[in-house]
């Protein structure tokens, strides 16, 4: 279970990524159906975001609904960083328990440095993570309120790298 909803947080984000860079070539008025792929390959998911913010609003086609770009904006920053902390995080089974679980998740903080945080593997959150992801995936379709609750959702568990690992 834990396998499938770390796959499912990848997968999810991924398509958000591609639909982020078909929408892209559209504004671009890239006409070959592979156009989406160059736009994915050459540029950084924070490019890509940054790009559609600038052109979303001078090139909108009429198909296309108004969104609020600050909303977008964070949620999408939101969700690829809650993907990294996911995917750069070290899954672990814990040794005095081979049933459970563990995230560690290591960071250097200066002259601190090296601080690990071992934690629960939260399965359920990874799940209800998934969901904000699929909610902010269609923000060009999805209110603006839903999609300001899914990113809520996702900061809230990353919030001090507390909720993210807290149950079972």
């Amino acid at each position: 279970m834990l396998f499938e909803g770390i796959g499912r947080i990848v997968v999810s984000f991924q398509q958000t990524e591609q639909w982020l860079s078909e929408i892209l070539a559209l504004l671009l008025r890239m006409k070959e159906k592979d156009d989406q792929f160059l736009v994915s390959a050459a540029m950084s998911f924070g490019q890509k975001v940054d790009l559609l913010i600038e052109l979303y609003p001078k090139r909108k086609p009429h198909q296309l609904q108004e969104v609020d770009l600050i909303v977008v904006k964070n949620a999408l920053s939101t969700a690829e960083e809650f993907r990294n902390r996911v995917v750069h995080s070290f899954w672990a089974i814990e040794c005095a328990d081979e049933n459970r679980w563990i995230r560690i998740k290591g960071s250097l903080r200066g002259r601190k440095g090296l601080k690990l945080s071992k934690t629960p593997a939260n399965i359920e959150m990874l799940h209800e993570c998934n969901r904000s992801l699929l909610v902010i995936r269609e923000w060009m379709i999805i209110e603006t309120s839903k999609i300001e609750e899914a990113t809520k959702t996702l900061k809230a568990y990353m919030s001090d790298g507390q909720k993210i690992n807290h149950g079972g």
